[in-house]
């Protein structure tokens, strides 16, 4: 629960820290992406951090028993972060599981209980990107605040209308309808931005997480 509620924390204070301004022309898609936008850069990058912790902690057990009991820790770990609203924090942790060194540990998998990859396969519909992601837009449309939905989600959509839609009419004149579009999206985002979580800081689990915020 402990190790959960500091992932959640953590995620959050990163997400929060996106200023709406990066949310605009596709700046992370660009050469110059580092300055055009440092925090939705750093988003990345705490998530892939995370994404690796996830994985090492796993592979660092020697023996076959104590890998899958990490396995279904963490599976456990990412189901609490889905009831904490922190779907970033279940796609960090899935995403590890799926990584090919973890996947192909086929003794190991034989060693997980059935409940914990009937748990798995549950976390991993909610998250899926399958249909645009779908299920978890469904999902984020009957949360209440707080929340750490993935920022990558919104990123695709908002490139998506930026490519799609041009700025001008046929008439020359500005297109408020593509405008309209980029605002719900980022009101949305500011949404989640803009409720924080109540979980007080513990240093001694953020030590085991071994990830500090940088801002």
């Amino acid at each position: 629960m402990e190790l959960a509620e500091q992932i959640t924390l953590l995620d959050h204070i990163v997400f929060r820290s996106i200023p709406y301004e990066e949310f605009l022309g596709q700046g992370w898609m660009k050469t110059d992406k580092t300055e055009r936008t440092p925090y939705i850069m750093k988003t990345s990058q705490h998530f892939n951090d995370m994404s690796n912790l996830v994985a090492s902690q796993i592979m660092s057990h020697t023996d076959v028993g104590s890998r899958a009991s990490s396995i279904e820790k963490w599976v456990a770990v990412a189901d609490i972060c889905r009831c904490l609203n922190n779907y970033n924090g279940v796609l960090e942790i899935t995403s590890a599981l799926n990584r090919s060194a973890i996947y192909r540990l086929k003794k190991t998998w034989a060693k997980v209980c059935k409940q914990t990859k009937v748990l798995m396969d549950k976390l991993q519909k909610t998250v899926s990107s399958e249909g645009r992601f779908k299920n978890l837009r469904e999902t984020l449309k009957n949360c209440n605040p707080p929340c750490v939905p993935y920022l990558g989600m919104y990123l695709t959509d908002l490139a998506f209308i930026e490519e799609g839609t041009p700025n001008f009419t046929e008439e020359g004149l500005v297109n408020f309808s593509k405008m309209r579009m980029i605002s719900h999206i980022i009101r949305e985002i500011r949404q989640f931005q803009q409720t924080p979580y109540r979980i007080e800081h513990q240093p001694k689990v953020r030590q085991i997480i071994h990830i500090q915020i940088k801002f």
